[in-house]
């Protein structure tokens, strides 16, 4: 395989990665002065969204350790 690519793979996961917790934290501190859970429905779902990517982008991180080991 050529680690380059390799490292250009895992470079972009990684920003990707980085640029979504930077989201989420910025949604996580967002003030929501006393509003019912059930009316913040958008909020937590736009969290989940960026929460359920990150998780991805860790699979295809960890999968792609794998697969560089294996060779």
């Amino acid at each position: 395989m050529n680690k380059r690519t390799i490292k250009s793979v895992e470079r972009r996961l990684l920003r990707t990665m980085m640029a979504d917790e930077k989201e989420v934290r910025a949604l996580l501190g967002t003030e929501t002065n006393g509003v019912p859970e059930r009316q913040l429905d958008g909020l937590m779902v736009k969290i989940e969204q960026l929460l359920g990517r990150i998780m991805v982008s860790q699979n295809k991180l960890m999968l792609l350790q794998d697969l560089r080991q294996d060779e």
